[in-house]
Formats: structure tokens, sequence, C-alpha cells
């Protein structure tokens, strides 16, 4: 599955019987990034996958903070 999107990180944690939604979007970004590490450290997310999904929660962290400053 090409990871590309937010929308494409929340189908990937779904897969795994994670729906991550509070909705503040700040909060879903942590929470999604703490569980994409606990699935890395158990074996079942492969590196490629999990650094991927890290860059996209780290862009919508830049796109929030850019409209924050705003």
């Amino acid at each position: 599955m090409p990871l590309k999107t937010l929308h494409d990180v929340r189908k990937l944690l779904l897969s795994y019987q994670s729906v991550i939604y509070t909705r503040d979007v700040e909060a879903d970004l942590i929470l999604m990034e703490e569980e994409l590490s606990m699935l890395r450290e158990l074996g079942l997310l492969e590196t490629n996958d999990y650094v991927a999904c890290r860059q996209i929660l780290q862009a919508e962290q830049r796109k929030l903070e850019n409209n924050n400053d705003e």
C-alpha cells in the first residue's frame, strides 16, 4: 500500500484495528506516532512503512504549526 497522505496512515492503522480520532488534530498526530512506534517495536510494521508514516505525520505537524503562526 503506497503511503502518501494522512488518510493513508489512518487506513494503515485501521488495518491493525487502531482507530484514532480525538477531534484534536495535534493529539491525533501524537497518538498515531505512538501507535506506529509500538507497531514497529513489535515487528508488525516494516521499516520503510514506518519511515513513510513518520514523514507524513511530521509534514502534517509542520502544516499545523504554520497555520498557528499565521
